[in-house]
């Protein structure tokens, strides 16, 4: 396999959100130009040749539905360490993956995709429906009060390389004077780069009459957008990486909205 060529990982546990996420690759592959690595992450190596071969059988149809062969990995181990070290070794530029609806569900904390999410590296795009649209031209970003937020910005540069985006800079109503100079301070890099780079963009200031998250989401279906791009939080001391609480609730509840998350280095 060719590891100096960027790829996208697909993770696969042959359900149905799987096939959404495959879906959803085969139409960024389209446009970025770059091939599909379809991974399968078991617990013995007994299981290997037999997932092997329905991994051959998902090629084949993606081969007759798209004309698209992805490649196949087949690792062992836990399913997080393993897609995370995958993602490098193949040089992934982003991995896309399935996850179920959890919509109505208040704690999200045991979700096994946040768990996945939080151990990578390489940026994740997560996706519970079939996709909608193939390009990436109404963008949600954000903007929260956390350092982190301001790395997320360098994506500005991929998504204007490949698509012609537009970007909406989403506020959290805050009064907090200390969190209002924070979220200002993130908003002012993130207005930076999209004047450097041409793009077009928006900016909003949710009401604050319901939890962030809700306004966000609810501010992504009015305006129809392609993408909601979110930042993690990195843990002082052990290397890992949380997704805030409102995060939680725009992975788990985007419905056909694709969510990417970036792990800040």
């Amino acid at each position: 396999m060719d590891t100096d060529k960027k790829k996208i990982l697909v993770p696969t546990d042959f359900k149905q959100p799987a096939e959404y996420a495959l879906q959803h690759a085969v139409r960024v592959s389209g446009v970025v130009g770059e091939p599909i690595v379809l991974i399968h992450v078991v617990k013995l190596a007994n299981e290997v040749d037999e997932v092997k071969q329905k991994l051959d059988k998902v090629v084949q149809l993606t081969q007759q539905k798209y004309n698209v062969s992805p490649g196949i990995v087949v690792k062992i181990g836990e399913v997080a360490d393993e897609i995370a070290k995958t993602a490098i070794e193949i040089n992934a530029s982003i991995v896309i993956m399935g996850s179920a609806s959890v919509k109505g569900r208040v704690d999200l904390s045991n979700l096994p995709t946040l768990n996945v999410i939080t151990k990578s590296t390489v940026p994740f795009i997560t996706i519970q429906e079939p996709p909608v649209n193939k390009r990436y031209d109404d963008i949600i970003f954000p903007i929260d009060f956390t350092v982190e937020n301001k790395e997320k910005h360098s994506w500005i540069s991929y998504f204007c390389d490949y698509y012609v985006s537009k970007f909406h800079l989403i506020k959290p109503n805050v009064s907090d004077p200390e969190l209002v100079a924070k979220v200002d301070l993130n908003m002012a890099s993130a207005v930076r780069y999209l004047d450097e780079k041409g793009a077009k963009y928006e900016v909003y200031t949710v009401p604050g009459q319901k939890p962030y998250a809700e306004e966000v989401l609810d501010l992504a279906v009015n305006i129809r957008a392609d993408l909601i791009v979110i930042m993690t939080t990195k843990v002082s001391g052990d290397g890992n990486f949380i997704l805030e609480p409102h995060e939680h609730t725009i992975v788990g509840q985007a419905g056909h909205i694709p969510v990417m998350s970036i792990n800040p280095r």
